[in-house]
């Protein structure tokens, strides 16, 4: 294995969600100071145009779920470089539980959402369309795993982050932590 660290995919993707989800509860609670907190004009067409979005997204997240061939993700795991070695215990310094949240992509997000909603107060929701997107991503990489008993990892080569890979899953633990018989 080539240098890097190594980030399993499902947690990728989850980061990028949380850090998302917060750069836009920042952001609305800026432009509901600068504009002021006020209840939608028209609370029906906003749900109608809410529903409208996440069943595209749900819609979006099951053809990826597929393997079609530009937009299908599984083809991507199917096609990663498969790493050697018997254990699934793969060095990685990042795991979900310990670093939880992307400072950099919350920053990112987090300038371009208040800039773009101190000008349109509406756009302080445009980053959701990312969080919904990443967390359907972490769900389709995370059933494509369980079915294949597989784990998919980025960065296995330090120049090409999104490079993906693939592991055996390890094997499931008893309640006391050992291995089963």
């Amino acid at each position: 294995m080539t240098g890097g660290a190594m980030d399993r995919l499902v947690h990728h993707e989850l980061r990028a969600a949380v850090s998302v989800l917060a750069a836009t509860a920042v952001a609305l609670t800026t432009v509901g100071l600068v504009e002021g907190f006020s209840a939608p004009s028209e609370p029906g067409r906003l749900g109608l145009y809410i529903g409208g979005v996440l069943a595209f997204l749900l819609l979006w997240t099951l053809v990826k779920a597929t393997g079609l061939k530009w937009i299908g993700a599984v083809r991507d795991f199917e096609k990663a470089v498969r790493l050697e070695g018997t254990g699934p215990a793969l060095p990685t310094a990042r795991f979900l539980r310990d670093k939880p949240f992307s400072p950099r992509l919350f920053v990112l997000y987090l300038l371009f959402t208040v800039l773009l909603s101190l000008w349109e107060p509406w756009a302080a929701v445009l980053p959701l369309w990312s969080a919904v997107d990443w967390l359907g991503q972490a769900a389709v990489a995370a059933h494509w795993e369980r079915g294949h008993g597989m784990l998919v990892w980025r960065g296995r080569v330090e120049s090409r982050p999104w490079e993906l890979s693939v592991s055996r899953r390890p094997p499931t633990r008893t309640a006391t932590g050992a291995q089963p018989v």
